[in-house]
């Protein structure tokens, strides 16, 4: 079955044609005009002689059209791809070296990046404009969507990494991962399509992704942000559309915190707020609830997956945590050597099986070849390890402790950063911070710590507020022995910290 029947076509048979579906400050759409639209993208990809299989890419701002477009290429068997519309020509040019797609449908302002990729890596692609073919499209009568037929593990859509390492990748899923997408909003949150869900992230990430599927399959409304988020455009959107859940990341929680937003009328009668993308501190999770009324339910999911696996829930939480296993999910942690780690606060590899787990990696244009299945992180029992080290405590909540590649060793002893990082929440000086691994003068291992000073604090006072705290809670092999303060954390769009940035930033000013 075509993944488009399971999410837009059950969601229209669940709201009924006249039920909100894609809301947003441009355009509304109901469930029968989305349906509509997805069959005339489809049948002008068809006429347009784009065949199953082949990769329909997108480089657009986050209106309906995207999500219509995304739908009508899954629904022409193609693979639908979505880019970021931050990408600079050197960027873009990476991502078509491994995209290779027929055809690039692009909103006009992005035409001179598109233009230089393409050139520089897909000639072969053709370029479609969202006022141009497409218009011409919606212009044509609709007739009734009918997806082209496809097998469980036919490609579906690729979602291209945030590049954390810098290296960008794509991650390859096939129709049959969509089919968990509505679990944890419909059996954790108890969603129904009077609901309304509203995802701050650009529709390219996997978090926006699976939120969208899942909203069109419940029946809800799906509430999109043009551009890329402030905090001014979430409180506009948020009062304009009365969204009843928000997911977001804790880099823009943060920032609605900062500007003295979450305790508006918009935010205070919301039903869930929902934080995933990176580990949501215990500092902000509480000012949150102290400020909305409302606690952040935290929890982790990841590009290869498309799902929450990890979440806190309305009635079982933990500050500091990401939650334990949703539905469907199974979770264990793995040593070093392959055991499963029984005992509880020890740190291992987080695996997960699931039936959404991606089919693989895509890094160069030839698709006639199997998805890349590296082994560290595919097992030939059906597990995922998702590049995270995790403890689980005696309650049974899962702890991030950070990327597997993230964990500092000094002197033969191994650190966490977050442990080093969750230490200095509440001190007034300080905003944030995070801990990597250098080197000192004759080239041996130290943690170093970047700090974020708060608004009108000292750098210099934020530095012995850290240092203090840390010498009063943590054994010195786990003391940072370098401080440094930075204006702002280096992040991803998902709002991950880019520590190998922060390394780069050591070995470019030692």
């Amino acid at each position: 079955m075509n993944a488009v029947e399971y999410c837009l076509l059950h969601g229209l048979k669940v709201a009924g044609p006249d039920h909100p579906a894609l809301l947003n400050a441009g355009e509304t759409l109901t469930y029968g005009a989305l349906a509509a639209r997805v069959g005339q993208f489809a049948a002008g990809l068809r006429e347009a002689g784009v065949q199953p299989n082949d990769r329909v890419g997108m480089l657009m701002l986050d209106t309906p059209d995207i999500i219509a477009m995304h739908l009508g290429a899954m629904a022409a068997g193609a693979i639908a791809v979505a880019m970021s519309s931050r990408a600079s020509p050197e960027e873009l040019t990476q991502i078509l070296s491994i995209v290779r797609p027929a055809v690039l449908v692009i909103d006009a302002e992005f035409v001179e990046t598109a233009k230089l990729a393409i050139a520089a890596a897909s000639p072969q692609t053709r370029l479609m404009y969202r006022d141009g073919e497409l218009a011409a499209w919606k212009s044509k009568p609709a007739a009734p969507l009918v997806p082209t037929p496809r097998k469980p593990n036919d490609p579906a859509f690729w979602v291209m990494t945030s590049g954390t390492t810098g290296v960008p990748k794509a991650v390859e899923h096939h129709h049959r991962n969509v089919g968990i997408s509505a679990r944890y909003y419909a059996e954790v949150l108890g969603c129904t399509k009077d609901d309304r869900l509203f995802a701050t992230s650009r529709f390219h990430f996997a978090y926006a992704i699976g939120n969208s599927f899942a909203a069109l399959r419940m029946g809800c409304g799906n509430v999109l942000l043009e551009r890329w988020a402030t905090e001014r455009s979430v409180a506009d959107t948020m009062e304009r559309f009365k969204p009843t859940v928000l997911l977001s990341v804790p880099a823009v929680y943060h920032r609605l915190l900062e500007a003295g937003l979450a305790q508006t009328p918009s935010f205070r009668g919301m039903r869930y707020f929902v934080s995933a993308g990176e580990r949501m501190p215990p500092q902000i999770w509480n000012a949150w609830e102290a400020a909305s009324g409302h606690p952040i339910l935290d929890g982790l999911g990841c590009s290869e997956l498309v799902y929450m696996v990890i979440g806190n829930t309305p009635t079982e939480r933990k500050p500091g945590s990401s939650g334990y296993a949703m539905p469907g999910v199974e979770l264990r942690i793995v040593s070093d050597d392959g055991a499963v780690v029984e005992q509880p606060d020890t740190a291992g590899r987080l695996e997960v099986r699931m039936t959404s787990v991606c089919e693989g990696y895509r890094s160069a244009g030839d698709t006639s070849r199997p998805p890349e299945r590296p082994a560290d992180r595919f097992k030939p029992d059906g597990w995922f390890s998702t590049g995270d080290e995790y403890t689980r405590d005696a309650d049974g909540f899962y702890h991030h402790r950070g990327r597997t590649g993230d964990i500092l060793r000094v002197s033969g002893l191994w650190v966490s950063p977050s442990e080093i990082e969750d230490a200095l929440a509440g001190i007034p000086s300080i905003v944030e911070s995070a801990a990597v691994l250098g080197e000192n003068e004759i080239g041996l291992a130290e943690i170093v710590l970047y700090v974020v000073p708060a608004t009108g604090a000292e750098p210099a006072a934020a530095i012995v507020a850290a240092r203090e705290r840390l010498s009063q809670v943590l054994p010195r092999y786990k003391q940072p022995r370098r401080f440094e303060t930075i204006a702002d954390l280096p992040r991803t769009a998902t709002g991950k910290v880019q520590r190998h940035k922060l390394r780069d930033r050591l070995r470019h000013d030692p």
